[in-house]
């Protein structure tokens, strides 16, 4: 009697398995597709503007290849674009090697004054050029950005970025919180700060520029953050930080801005390179120089106490009077994907003059 019962459920028994197959294979393609629809909906949107301001509008690949921006993308991106139409002026940053070998004209080079209109073509960012916008808008939760970073000793936890449309080197944001950088060069920073040390379970150094990493490093990791965004400066004109025209700050908070992949093992960063970061990022995380360092000697009275840790190797010790010695900002390597570093290969001495060399007090 039992065998007769098994034999009459078997068959239910086999269906249920393959209903759980199916169900499994269908959950499965659901998340890959979503997953697929998410990456594809969080970039900034392709052509939003209605006035070009005299910059190319590209409505497919044939008007492109017939282009010399053709030559362009090829360098800094290393493909075509896979998705048309393609504006120029979308770019905030300009590779000032590829545009010169790439034989582009059209704009004339004015430099970053009060002065700048919009869709000027202006020097000084961190690529060398910049096209000027006159507005910002934060980005959304899990939005792919392009970023501009250069590699410091002492940046231990989080990487700190310029937010650079154009760059070719691509970070995923994840959760992100908006922040403001007042007018006040004392108060910078200063509310996110505060938010970020609240009930964070470790005490944030109080050296510097150690415990920058703590807080924006460790304490935003604890609190779920994956990345900082900072408005441009109150009151800048023309539009920027710093003094700087364009350049806006950020922070992504679970890599470490020492390594210039954001992590000690180059062949896993999750910084990403291509048109609409379509491959992982061959990038390589270079060696420092005795010189590299977030400035030339930190702000008094560090200057003359010494810093913790050192923002170089020449100022460390013994002996103590090695924490007096300067550091060069510009020894430090900018970090790039294959297709910037074969362009930068060929840039002139001193074109990497203008990478990020701002730091940030706490």
């Amino acid at each position: 009697e039992n065998r007769l019962i098994i034999a009459t459920l078997l068959p239910f028994l086999e269906m249920g398995r393959w209903l759980l197959c199916c169900a499994t294979l269908c959950l499965a393609l659901v998340v890959s597709f979503a997953t697929i629809q998410s990456q594809e909906g969080n970039f900034e949107p392709q052509c939003q503007y209605d006035d070009d301001y005299g910059w190319p509008r590209f409505h497919n690949a044939e008007e492109l290849v017939a282009s010399p921006w053709s030559t362009y993308f090829m360098k800094v991106y290393g493909e075509m674009p896979s998705k048309y139409p393609v504006c120029i002026y979308d770019f905030w940053t300009i590779d000032a090697s590829a545009y010169n070998e790439a034989n582009i004209t059209g704009h004339k080079v004015v430099p970053p004054t009060a002065e700048l209109k919009e869709g000027d073509l202006f020097s000084g960012t961190n690529l060398g050029l910049g096209i000027y916008h006159g507005s910002w808008k934060p980005l959304p939760d899990h939005a792919w950005v392009e970023v501009a970073h250069v590699a410091f000793p002492t940046e231990l936890q989080g990487y700190w970025v310029w937010r650079a449309r154009g760059s070719g080197v691509w970070a995923n944001i994840g959760k992100t919180k908006v922040f403001p950088t007042p007018s006040d060069p004392s108060q910078i920073h200063k509310e996110a700060i505060a938010f970020l040390v609240q009930n964070c379970s470790s005490k944030p150094s109080i050296g510097w520029p150690r415990q920058e990493s703590d807080i924006f490093g460790f304490c935003a990791r604890e609190k779920g953050i994956d990345s900082i965004q900072f408005e441009p400066q109150a009151g800048e004109q023309p539009l920027g930080s710093f003094g700087l025209a364009g350049a806006t700050e950020m922070v992504l908070t679970n890599i470490d801005g020492m390594y210039n992949c954001g992590v000690e093992d180059a062949s896993i960063t999750p910084l990403r390179e291509g048109w609409m970061a379509s491959r992982q990022c061959d990038c390589e995380n270079y060696e420092y120089t005795e010189s590299c360092g977030l400035m030339r000697r930190a702000p008094f009275p560090l200057s003359i106490m010494g810093s913790d840790p050192p923002l170089c190797k020449l100022q460390q010790g013994p002996p103590f009077w090695n924490r007096w010695k300067a550091c060069d900002p510009l020894t430090c390597k900018p970090t790039s994907c294959k297709p910037q570093r074969r362009s930068m290969a060929k840039m002139p001495t001193g074109q990497t003059a203008s990478i990020e060399t701002i730091s940030v007090q706490v």
